[in-house]
C-alpha cells in the first residue's frame, strides 16, 4: 500500500526499520516518503516546498495536501464527488435571479411604408396592449392603404387588397407579431391556413372566430370576440367573412406573406411550350374538318347515284 496519512507535528521520529515496508516522515523542513517496494527509491521533497505548503494552509485555515510520485495525497480536503459537480454545474446554469450579460433585447420594428402611411399610433396602440382600438386601427389602414373609395365605403373589395405594396403588409404584420410574442398577425393566420389543408372552417374553430362547433356559428362582433393576449393563436386581426372568404384568401395568399413562386427550368418552359403549340394546332385542325362537314352538307347526290 501507500504510505499512511500522519498528523501534523513539528517533530515525527522515523519509526525504525525492523520490516522491508516503506515509511513516511513529514518534518517541518523536510518530507520524505520510501517507496512500497522493498529495495525502492527514497523520494524527497525539497525544504522550500514543504516550507511552502505550510505556509498556504496556514493562510486558508486548512491543510494542504502533499503529492508525492508513487503516493497518495496525504493531508487536505476531500475531492467533490461527480454528483455534486453536476448539481453545482447545473445549478450555474438555471440560475436567473440575475440578468445574462451579453442579451439585448430586439428592436423595435421599423415603421416602413412605400406610400407614406404613418403607423406609429397602431404601433402605440399595440404597445399598450389595446387590442381593440389596435384593431379598429388595423381595420383603418385597410382602407387607407386601399385607397380613398375604400376609406368612403367603409371597407376593403379584395381585388383592392390583392394590389396592397408588400413593404406596407410586412409592416402591419411585423407590428401585430412583435407586440403580442408571435401570437397573432396575417403570418401567424397564414401559417394556421395551410396548416388546416385551406379549410376555413377548421382554421376559424382553431383561432377561435366560432362560438357554436355544431351550428358552426361565427361570434358577434365586436362583443363576442376576445380582446387580450389570452385570445387563441391567430385570433386577430379580425376580417370580415360573412360576404365570403374572398378577401381574407387575398390577404394570406399576398406575396407578403406567401413563399415566392418556383422559377421553372428550361426543360419545363419547352414543354409547356410544346403543349401549347399541340393545343393550337389541334383547335385548327378541328376548325378545318368542322368547315369540310359544313360543305359536304349542302351537296347534293349525282344523278346516276339514284
Amino acid at each position: 500500500g501507500a504510505c499512511p496519512p500522519l498528523p501534523l507535528r513539528h517533530t515525527v521520529r522515523r519509526a525504525p526499520h525492523r520490516t522491508h515496508r516503506a515509511m513516511a516522515s513529514l518534518t517541518m523542513t523536510s518530507v520524505l516518503c520510501r517507496a512500497p517496494v522493498v529495495g525502492g527509491r527514497v523520494t524527497r521533497v525539497s525544504p522550500a516546498a514543504a516550507r511552502g505548503t505550510a505556509s498556504s494552509s496556514t493562510k486558508t485555515g486548512q491543510p494542504s495536501s502533499v503529492s508525492l510520485p508513487g503516493s497518495v495525497r496525504l493531508f487536505g480536503p476531500r475531492p467533490e464527488s461527480r454528483s455534486v459537480r453536476q448539481r453545482t454545474a447545473l445549478n450555474a446554469i438555471t440560475d436567473t435571479t440575475e440578468p445574462v450579460a451579453g442579451v439585448e433585447e430586439k428592436p423595435e420594428p421599423e415603421l416602413k411604408s412605400d406610400v407614406g402611411v404613418d403607423y406609429a399610433p397602431f404601433r402605440d396602440l399595440l404597445k399598450a396592449g389595446e387590442w381593440r382600438l389596435a384593431d379598429d386601427e388595423h381595420r383603418r389602414l385597410m382602407c387607407v392603404l386601399a385607397g380613398e373609395d375604400a376609406e368612403d365605403r367603409g371597407w376593403v373589395y379584395f381585388t383592392e387588397a390583392r394590389a396592397f405594396p408588400v413593404t406596407d403588409l410586412k409592416t402591419i404584420d411585423t407590428l401585430w407579431t412583435f407586440y403580442s410574442n408571435g401570437k397573432f398577425g396575417f403570418s401567424v393566420q397564414r401559417k394556421i391556413w395551410v396548416g388546416q389543408r385551406r379549410q376555413w372552417l377548421k382554421m376559424f374553430r382553431q383561432i377561435n372566430w366560432t362560438n357554436d362547433q355544431e351550428n358552426e356559428c361565427y361570434r358577434k362582433f365586436p362583443e363576442e370576440y376576445i380582446w387580450s393576449i389570452d385570445a387563441a393563436k391567430g385570433h386577430m386581426p379580425l376580417t370580415n367573412a360573412l360576404r365570403g372568404t374572398q378577401l381574407l384568401e387575398a390577404l394570406l395568399e399576398h406575396p407578403a406573406f406567401a413563399p415566392p413562386k418556383k422559377v421553372k427550368s428550361q426543360a419545363e418552359l419547352a414543354t409547356e411550350s410544346a403543349q401549347e403549340t399541340f393545343t393550337e394546332v389541334t383547335k385548327k385542325a378541328e376548325d378545318v374538318m368542322g368547315n369540310v362537314m359544313k360543305g359536304l352538307k349542302g351537296l347534293k347526290k349525282p344523278s346516276w347515284m339514284k
